[in-house]
């Protein structure tokens, strides 16, 4: 069994729609604790995602208080799919599987408080969640992580801290200058 979490209810098929990797697919993954992270409107610039030995999965905050700020007050479905068509390998992200074409859903579970279920998941021990933390270890990933992808994902450095999205000028504001500065030619 495969699933696919959504914010859409009510799906009977899943059809294939372009994503971060050009290429029209049906994502779906085996372990449904990692899909209920998909329920809610995130990115790479509020969690740093992994899995453990046990495909069990780890995150950490990139920003004081974003699992509750993503998750709380949203609900989601949890759309439970056969294997047949999926491909593993397909993307740089070992969980993920893909399909190029239509997928039919077997089942559809309704899942009223993400955050709740989230945090019920956390005490099982089925998800590893770090909180963001003020040592300077902890920030120092994170930093890491989100210059890369502001590189990656060939952000607009000179314009993001306008847009709508606060994150930018939130918390992401003085990587953002630092960048500006490095990236300015003056230390060629």
């Amino acid at each position: 069994m495969l699933y696919h979490v959504s914010r859409t209810a009510g799906l009977r098929v899943l059809k294939p729609a372009v994503s971060t990797h050009k290429k029209p697919y049906v994502y779906a993954i085996k372990n449904l604790v990692t899909g209920l992270l998909f329920g809610a409107k995130k990115d790479d610039f509020d969690f740093i995602l992994l899995s453990d030995e046990n495909n069990r999965p780890i995150i950490y905050e990139c920003y004081p208080d974003a699992f509750e700020l993503v998750y709380k007050n949203k609900g989601c479905s949890i759309y439970e799919l056969a294997e047949e068509g999926f491909l593993r390998g397909m993307t740089s992200w070992s969980s993920e599987l893909v399909c190029e074409t239509e997928v039919a859903v077997q089942n559809e579970i309704v899942v009223l408080d993400l955050y709740g279920r989230l945090l019920e998941e956390e005490t099982k021990g089925n998800i590893v969640i770090h909180r963001y933390s003020q040592d300077m270890e902890y920030k120092a990933g994170i930093a890491k992580h989100i210059v890369d992808r502001l590189i990656r994902f060939n952000v607009d450095l000179e314009h993001c801290m306008e847009w709508e999205d606060i994150r930018f000028r939130k918390y992401y504001g003085e990587l953002i200058k630092a960048l500006n500065l490095v990236m300015d030619g003056h230390l060629l």
